[in-house]
């Protein structure tokens, strides 16, 4: 290696370690070339708030386009994120094949195979799916399904908290449990 590329790693390294809500595995951090893409590889990243792990995240392989006006992360071969309250105990899971991060923006887009399961024995399916971190809410514009214990509910559009506990889905249809529904006298 040279100078340069030892350089280029040091400032990556030193970057990560000093924002505070966020600590890697960056043991396999590898300069992708000159025009400022990073990889790592067997990536484990962990968000925090008041030092509470509250989300942890799991990659085969992150590229980091560190480019000034847009910098953003890659996750080609899918991301695995597991959502933890201030008890840490785990909330929800959330999978998916393909995921993009825009760290000026704070979203992360998920797509390709994106599963959503909670501590309620929900499961929310879809291929695509925006997370938005300052809000901390999880949404779609696209076909959804929610599978429950119960009910099996489809729809156009959704709507969540992170941990998956408190969600709306619209343009709803599907098979709804009938002791649900609200009997009327006609």
């Amino acid at each position: 290696m040279n100078w340069l590329t030892i350089v280029y790693v040091f400032f990556f390294i030193s970057m990560i370690a000093c924002t505070g809500d966020r600590v890697g595995d960056l043991d396999n951090v590898a300069l992708q070339d000159a025009v400022g893409i990073e990889r790592a590889e067997g990536v484990e990243l962990l968000y925090s708030d008041s030092a509470i792990v509250r989300v942890a995240i799991h990659a085969p392989i992150l590229l980091r386009y560190v480019a000034i006006d847009t910098p953003k992360q890659i996750f080609p071969e899918g991301v695995d994120a597991d959502f933890y309250n201030e008890r840490h105990i785990q909330t929800s899971k959330m999978i998916a094949n393909y995921a993009e991060q825009f760290q000026k923006e704070r979203r992360v887009y998920l797509e390709d195979s994106v599963r959503i399961w909670n501590n309620k024995n929900e499961l929310l399916e879809t291929d695509e799916l925006i997370w938005d971190e300052s809000a901390e809410q999880i949404s779609s514009t696209k076909y959804v399904k929610i599978t429950t214990p119960t009910q099996i509910i489809e729809g156009v559009g959704f709507k969540s908290n992170l941990e998956f506990t408190d969600w709306e889905i619209y343009k709803v249809h599907g098979q709804i449990e009938q002791k649900n529904m609200i009997a009327t006298p006609f």
